[in-house]
């Protein structure tokens, strides 16, 4: 079963920018490069996929622009297809909004509204290619990659493509943020042939949405293409420094470094007093979901919360986070202890001057979570300013 290298997915989530503003009669393949020129074939005029995104307007009158390329194996990946779908600054207020909603994707699980949307604008025009390639005898492996936002309407097209189809699918993301919650990730990871997700160390849009937003392949692992430290806008571009581009110009899979994504499942307990070592980093991003997931299930009140996930917003959900962390608060001295030293470290990771211990209410909680996630989703926005 064939498998796009590095170096042929990172030039194929590039190129899909390309599809933005391209007519039906562009030459595609006047801009397939060398490494995908011997591998696939997009035809002048049935290669671009449009796709509708953005706000409300855009889709009650169906503003739509190039999305996505598609285009058909040869030589060695005779019998397989490709879908490139590129990012888009325009659903970076979706990305950003904490009240963004969920609905159903195609297997029936929850995820994120707007990313939904925006690839069931394309659905039909995919469906079209796909039923295409199998009247012509061509079943093989569906090949689906994404930068960024493409990323995650990849990720919903491999899904759909799986469930629909029964077609063996490959997914290639770099730098995509979290699509669906725990089923949804879960049943991705156990459909799809093979999941490579890349990440850069310092990319903030892999780290929203917040949990309980899952990554896919589910506790399984990610490719970390660089050792770039802290929270940085220009390591989400697939250009410049580091650069996907650059990062995954490997040849090879095996050759890259593979990174353990199982850190939600292991516990983690915080204490106010040290709270000064948190820094505004992908890695404490990270330890504090986990310092969360740890109270939670320690204070007996992880599955309610689970449960409530699968219907809420995000808006709703922390909400909600804030009420049950004031009751946990109040159970015991260890629980308030804990939970104190959860709260101390998200002020450090925000930014915040924390001097002394102080009161765990509703009111107080609340406002920890707001400049926490505030903090983390201004930088997510400044990396997807300029996708368009």
């Amino acid at each position: 079963m064939n498998t796009l290298s590095p170096r042929q997915a990172s030039e194929l989530a590039a190129m899909a920018y390309r599809a933005k503003g391209a007519s039906k009669v562009l030459d595609v393949r006047s801009i397939v490069g060398p490494n995908l020129r011997n591998s696939f074939e997009f035809v002048t005029g049935d290669s671009v996929v449009d796709g509708v995104s953005g706000g409300f307007f855009s889709h009650l009158f169906g503003l739509s622009t190039g999305f996505a390329f598609v285009g058909k194996g040869i030589n060695e990946f005779a019998g397989d297809s490709v879908i490139a779908i590129r990012g888009t600054a325009s659903l970076r207020d979706g990305l950003t909004d904490l009240n963004c909603g969920l609905s159903a994707s195609s297997s029936n699980k929850m995820v994120h509204a707007g990313f939904n949307k925006t690839f069931n604008s394309m659905k039909q025009a995919f469906a079209q290619f796909v039923d295409s390639n199998r009247k012509a005898g061509n079943t093989g492996v569906v090949h689906c990659v994404g930068h960024s936002l493409g990323g995650a309407l990849a990720q919903l097209t491999a899904d759909w493509v799986n469930t629909e189809y029964s077609l063996p699918t490959k997914l290639y993301t770099f730098g995509a943020p979290r699509v669906g919650k725990t089923d949804f990730a879960r049943s991705t990871t156990t459909k799809l042939e093979n999941i490579y997700r890349s990440t850069h160390g310092a990319d903030p849009v892999p780290k929203v949405p917040l949990w309980p937003f899952i990554h896919a392949p589910f506790n399984g692992s990610e490719f970390r293409l660089d050792d770039g430290q802290g929270l940085n806008v220009s390591a989400h571009k697939l250009d410049g420094t580091p650069g996907y581009l650059n990062t995954a110009s490997a040849s090879d899979w095996s050759t890259l470094k593979q990174r353990s994504d199982n850190f939600l499942s292991q516990p983690v307990r915080l204490r106010f007093e040290d709270r000064a070592q948190a820094s505004f980093s992908s890695h404490w991003a990270d330890k504090i979901s986990s310092a969360l997931i740890t109270l939670l299930k320690d204070s007996g009140y992880y599955t309610a919360v689970v449960t409530q996930a699968a219907i809420s917003s995000s808006l709703t959900f922390y909400d909600m986070v804030a009420r049950t962390l004031e009751q946990v608060a109040k159970a015991s001295a260890r629980f308030a202890e804990q939970t104190l030293g959860l709260l101390g470290h998200m002020l450090v990771f925000a930014g915040k001057v924390v001097g002394k211990a102080f009161e765990l209410t509703y009111n107080m909680i609340k406002w920890v979570f707001d400049s926490t996630m505030g903090a983390l989703y201004r930088s997510v926005r400044g990396a997807l300013n300029g996708l368009d």
